[in-house]
């Protein structure tokens, strides 16, 4: 063959590369359209969408509407808090009713639902592309599932400080470390979210434990010299903590400290040198076997984790989505944010585990620790 005809054979294979790369995408496309088109008439048919749904419930019910006029479809919002829920849905099965199709709530919510067998697997109800892509998500490689079987799927991913203060009374940078609270100017000062029950303070003591941040002999010291309040009403410790109660506290995440900052408070997240990890508060989803509204499901679930779902449960809550391409702005503090190049330390690899297997054990160490304290 002469180098003409070489260039010609060439370019020739080159087009036929092109052609069928090209087929393969239009082929691809063509497929999560008719399949995304044929959920949603489906879903129209099924007329509503059940959603069972935790701390995000009045900002779901305000989007209903919305919802609503974009997929011709109700949006029907049962509220409460995560346990109750629980609770509601086992006592449905039990009864022999199907009536939920997705949940959200927290993390350990979610894990008990699926405990009872009650979700399916979720990732082959994920159609939408922009949903389906992992580099569009934090982790890039994956995405943010929260469990093995990849039934729940966490869709807030922002850094959890752990440590708020009164920046009244501690100097921004005056806590660098989680071993400073030792030190005897904070006696009496502390006020933590109890780790003794599920919840806020709980995660964080697993965590921190488990990523090696702290040891038990670290909170077996903390509650022998610190005079230490534990609290369950995450509003009032947040409150407490605004007004000056409080110089420092523990596990208070999310929308009570974010509310104060709204209001002016003089208080902050406090850095560590020892890092921190991605919490999902309440933005776990899940979706219900056997529900009664699959295919509206379907379309909730995708457009939940759609960009536009994604920017309003980020502007609901302030919270940053794990999705990469959600404009910032609307969160208020910056140190809960991701910064590129940051490193989270997390239990996330194992988490299924310990929620799983170990939240048993956990809970009561936590109870042996901090049990001195209950009821002070």
């Amino acid at each position: 063959m002469n180098r003409s005809g070489g260039k010609h054979f060439m370019a020739s294979i080159l087009a036929i590369s092109v052609a069928v790369t090209l087929m393969g995408y239009v082929k691809a496309s063509a497929q999560w359209e008719a399949q995304w088109q044929k959920t949603l008439e489906a879903g129209k048919k099924e007329g509503k969408v059940s959603a069972y749904v935790g701390l995000l419930s009045p900002a779901v019910r305000k989007q209903a509407p919305i919802f609503t006029k974009k997929f011709g479809i109700e949006l029907e919002v049962t509220p409460g808090r995560g346990a109750d829920l629980s609770r509601k849905l086992r006592t449905e099965k039990t009864a022999g009713l199907n009536l939920a199709d997705v949940v959200i709530a927290g993390g350990n919510t979610l894990y008990a639902v699926k405990k009872m067998g009650l979700t399916e697997p979720m990732e082959n109800n994920l159609i939408l592309p922009e949903v389906t892509n992992p580099k569009l998500w934090y982790r890039l490689d994956t995405l943010p599932w929260f469990d093995n079987d990849r039934h729940l799927f966490r869709f807030y991913a922002y850094p959890n400080r752990d440590i708020s203060i009164n920046t009244d009374l501690v100097k921004p940078g005056e806590l660098q470390s989680w071993h400073d609270l030792l030190k005897p100017q904070y006696k009496g000062k502390i006020v933590w979210s109890d780790p003794t029950m599920f919840g806020s303070g709980f995660n964080g003591f697993c965590s921190k434990i488990l990523s090696k941040v702290t040891d038990e002999n670290f909170y077996r010291q903390m509650v022998a010299t610190q005079q230490i309040t534990l609290s369950r009403n995450l509003r009032q410790m947040a409150e407490w903590l605004a007004k000056g109660k409080y110089a420092v506290a523990i596990s208070v995440e999310g929308r009570p400290i974010t509310e104060m900052l709204n209001a002016g408070a003089h208080i902050a997240y406090a850095t560590v040198k020892e890092g921190t990890y991605l919490s999902h508060d309440a933005g776990v989803l899940g979706m219900v076997a056997k529900a009664p509204h699959p295919n509206a499901a379907k379309v909730f679930v995708n457009w939940l984790l759609s960009r536009d779902g994604q920017d309003f449960a980020q502007r609901a809550t302030r919270y940053m989505s794990a999705r990469n391409d959600i404009p910032t702005e609307g969160i208020v503090n910056p140190d809960t944010m991701r910064v590129p190049g940051e490193t989270y330390f997390a239990a996330a690899s194992s988490i299924e585990k310990w929620v799983m297997e170990e939240q048993e054990k956990y809970i009561a160490l936590a109870k042996e620790i901090f049990g001195p304290l209950i009821g002070r």
